[in-house]
């Protein structure tokens, strides 16, 4: 369980800085966007783990 919650957070770390890098500025969405894309991916890496 601790390694998909820090999964997600990699996760919506690294999408969040890339969109910084992109944009030059942070902005709402694309906050908002890495929080989702970090919650899809932490539970699929959960998923995962359950099944393997």
């Amino acid at each position: 369980m601790i390694e998909a919650f820090i999964f997600a957070c990699t996760m919506f770390i690294g999408w969040t800085i890339f969109d910084y890098i992109k944009h030059k500025k942070f902005m709402k969405e694309n906050v908002l966007s890495g929080l989702v894309v970090g919650v899809i991916a932490g539970i699929a890496w959960y998923i995962l783990f359950i099944i393997f």
